[in-house]
């Protein structure tokens, strides 16, 4: 996403994501429910909680397969409802980032092995996670257009997108959303994927133009909102400032449509 004239990198992008993309589903994992399914499509977020509290140095750690579709978001300890008692909840957070299925481990470790010690890991718990691609059922709506490009990028080397638009129908944008998918290509711990969902907006006039046709992402929610300026008869969409102004750059604002 670009704020003004600049790329905002992964840390911008990881607060975005915490605010009212996709549905949150939460899976709470104890003793008589350690291993468990769910469902998501892409931008989901799933949350997991855990009893936790550090207990002679143990405590609940993660185990995400690399490349798999999930990506890891921020863990939490909150304090548990007063009926619960005493005992804290921790909770791990991930963003269903690309369309696959991924088993997601739970350990209760310590951080180092001592040597003669208790056992790293006392128990596991897992959850089987299936991610589906957002697309709508058939005649609810139709892709409307799948947009491409490479973006600039302020901590990595290029961010990719892939931006789908669903409406109801080809002269319809009504019932109109989007899938986004974003990787972040050498990011400081390796490429990073992350993907969203949103309404968009088909609207006349941007800043310069009054009679230009621009595609709106999450109107109403300005934390979220990103505007894109129709160019080549709808074969190019150009990013525009918060403004819905051309960026002054030099550098890729232009995604283009693919088959």
């Amino acid at each position: 996403m670009i704020f003004g004239r600049f790329a905002v990198g992964l840390a911008g992008l990881l607060m975005v994501m915490g605010v009212g993309v996709g549905q949150a589903k939460t899976v709470t994992l104890g003793a008589s429910d350690n291993r468990t399914d769910v469902s998501l499509i892409l931008g989901d977020t799933l949350v997991v909680e855990l009893s936790a509290g550090d207990v002679n140095g143990f405590q609940w750690v993660s185990h995400l397969p690399k490349g798999s579709g999930l990506a890891a978001l921020n863990e939490d300890v909150v304090p548990a409802s007063k009926a619960a008692g005493p005992v804290q909840i921790k909770q791990f957070r991930f963003n269903a980032a690309a369309v696959g299925e991924v088993t997601l481990v739970f350990g209760f470790e310590t951080e180092v092995k001592v040597p003669g010690g208790a056992p790293q890991d006392t128990s596991a718990y897992s959850v089987r996670v299936h991610i589906g691609s957002g697309a709508p059922q058939a005649g609810t709506a139709v892709l409307f257009g799948t947009y491409k490009g490479t973006m600039p990028c302020a901590d990595c080397s290029g961010l990719d997108m892939v931006l789908r638009l669903y409406a109801k129908g080809k002269y319809d944008t009504t019932y109109a959303f989007y899938v986004r998918t974003q990787t972040y290509r050498g990011a400081p711990h390796g490429d990073v994927t992350f993907s969203d969902r949103g309404e968009w907006f088909l609207s006349r006039g941007d800043a310069t133009d009054p009679d230009a046709t621009v595609y709106q992402l999450n109107p109403d929610d300005a934390q979220r909102a990103d505007s894109f300026l129709v160019e080549e008869k709808g074969a190019a969409l150009v990013q525009l400032d918060r403004e819905q102004k051309p960026i002054d750059t030099t550098m890729n604002m232009t995604l283009r449509k693919v088959p």
